[in-house]
């Protein structure tokens, strides 16, 4: 399988994870200082408090999506390895975050990266209140509704190709929701999108009904299209 991620903007995001982080910590520190301070005016105080929290907070989220691992990219890159070069993984290169050409098509990956108990059933997505999430999960995004937002991003991509490839519109593009984290625990009834653990994907996608083969002047069309979206943000 070939691979092309977007490591500058990884590298940049990581960077301003760890300065907000840092900075954020570091006004916290001296709101702290500064309330025992009586002649410190209280109003630049919790002004300083309110600052660092959400610098804190900021700095969480990014880490989350390009620091902590299982990495979504480092985990699918892991999930998928040994498919063969007609497959090509894209991270964080498209207006979709993660998506895979492949010789019959396209796949969307929507990956949440959240552990513990998850349930779905049909549309109705639930994640249990653990009280551990206070202390350890600052800036993890909400689960939301991952097979919404699937449908969301396979749209988005349908109408990025549509400006670029002429028979974009032929092109079969399906997608999956894929939990990235070995640890979640999920329990499923009839969800109306794939769904799947990162561990199970590659037997998943061999065990999948494939659909004729691209032609070979669409394959490349596609290929060449996305490669250039790749080289103007990785070089």
């Amino acid at each position: 399988m070939r691979l092309t991620t977007n490591e500058k903007l990884i590298q940049r995001q990581s960077k301003i994870a760890r300065y907000a982080t840092f900075g954020g910590l570091a006004i916290l520190l001296g709101s702290l200082i500064t309330s025992f301070n009586n002649t410190f005016p209280i109003g630049i105080a919790y002004a300083l408090l309110l600052v660092g929290f959400v610098l804190a907070y900021i700095g969480a989220v990014l880490a989350n999506k390009y620091v902590k691992e299982p990495r979504p990219d480092h985990a699918l890159e892991k999930a998928l390895k040994g498919f063969d070069n007609k497959n090509h993984l894209y991270n964080l290169i498209l207006p979709v975050n993660y998506v895979m050409l492949t010789s019959t098509g396209l796949l969307v990956f929507k990956i949440k990266t959240h552990d513990g108990p998850v349930s779905c059933s049909g549309e109705t997505w639930r994640r249990p209140f653990q009280l551990s999430r206070l202390f350890g999960g600052m800036g993890q995004e909400g689960l939301g509704n991952p097979g919404a937002e699937l449908r969301t991003d396979i749209a988005k991509l349908k109408e990025w190709l549509a400006d670029k490839v002429s028979a974009a519109a032929t092109v079969p593009i399906d997608g999956y929701v894929v939990f990235s984290d070995p640890r979640v625990q999920l329990t499923l009834d009839a969800p109306t999108v794939p769904v799947v653990r990162i561990d199970d994907l590659k037997e998943t996608l061999r065990k999948s009904k494939h659909g004729a083969p691209l032609s070979q002047e669409l394959y490349e069309s596609l290929q060449k299209t996305m490669d250039e979206e790749a080289n103007g943000k990785t070089a």
